[in-house]
């Protein structure tokens, strides 16, 4: 600057205001293991100066889901290898098609599946089809536990913002979050005992009578149309929470699809001579790795972003951009 500009200036810095994070740049660094999964990041939206940057978390959980939703080790492998042998047309997505194809390649030695074959060795964690009870249940305890997480940086966003009232209170605040503890807590009780438990359910009526109150007290408007806007935003609380749970039972049921594309295609092929038996096993499996393949790519950043980046990522920040001086 003192070489460009040979006049007298002054340059003050100061940390922003909270109203101000919005409007700073940030400046958004990885390594080239995590570059593709910023650039899905920053589809959704640029973070804002000092919220939690996502990337890591993200690459982390969009990898083992694909893997849940689409564990084989062949069809893996195919990916893996694609991945590798284009890499120069994938550039900076090289790592992202290599960590899926591992990540599939990884579930597919848990699921005993290869090449839509399930018998030819043994699953080292379990077969989807033998209880799939089992794994819609490992399913949800995923989703529980990546809806908390989300809550939880949050909390932790407010907070950095000095928001301590949207940290208790707000949208997907500690307080929601203590009545989805309590709503949980709740519903296994009354499925493993045949009641509510008491301590569960006074968990939830507590904080939900906090939630309704906040909302009544933050309306500006006439007494009534505060009591319907505070019950209809409280009621989508606790709805939105059951609803973001059990879209996560999607990844029990793409691993269970994946296994039952698998037994069509070699139904088909059964019905076929030698020579029609393996085209249509091959054709089947390239309809398998190319459309479910894609499909499963595309539900688990639904996932990602509706279910997790809706409760904790504004993405309304600026990418920051240096100045230039010709």
């Amino acid at each position: 600057l003192q070489q460009k500009l040979p006049n007298a200036f002054v340059l003050e810095s100061r940390d922003p205001l909270p109203e101000e994070r919005a409007i700073v740049p940030s400046v958004m660094r990885h390594s080239r293991l995590f570059k593709p999964f910023s650039s899905l990041v920053m589809q959704y939206g640029v973070p804002r100066y000092g919220e939690v940057n996502p990337t890591h978390l993200f690459a982390l959980t969009y990898i083992l889901m694909f893997g849940m939703m689409f564990g084989d080790v062949g069809h893996g492998a195919v990916i893996l290898g694609a991945a590798l042998i284009w890499r120069r047309k994938l550039g900076s997505f090289t790592p992202f098609g290599v960590a899926a194809g591992i990540s599939s390649m990884v579930f597919g030695l848990l699921y005993g599946s290869i090449f839509g074959f399930e018998h030819l060795f043994h699953a080292w964690w379990i077969a989807p089809l033998s209880d799939p009870l089992y794994m819609l249940t490992v399913a949800l305890l995923w989703g529980i536990g990546f809806i908390v997480i989300s809550s939880l940086l949050n909390i932790i966003n407010h907070l950095v913002q000095g928001d301590r009232l949207g940290a208790l209170f707000g949208d997907n605040g500690l307080l929601s979050l203590l009545l989805y503890s309590g709503m949980l807590g709740s519903g296994y009780s009354l499925y493993a005992e045949g009641s509510v438990g008491g301590f569960w359910a006074t968990l939830a009526i507590l904080t939900l009578i906090g939630i309704f109150a906040h909302k009544l007290i933050e309306q500006e408007a006439s007494i009534g149309e505060r009591i319907l806007v505070a019950f209809i935003e409280t009621f989508e609380t606790i709805t939105g929470y059951a609803s973001n749970t059990l879209s996560f039972l999607r990844v029990a049921a793409f691993s269970l699809n994946h296994v039952a594309l698998a037994i069509a295609v070699f139904t088909l092929a059964g019905m076929m001579g030698d020579t029609g038996h393996w085209i249509t096993v091959v054709l089947g499996n390239v309809f398998i790795l190319v459309l479910e393949g894609l499909i499963v790519a595309i539900q688990v950043l639904r996932l990602e972003f509706y279910e997790g980046f809706s409760r904790f990522y504004a993405g309304d920040g600026k990418a920051f951009k240096p100045l230039t001086l010709s």
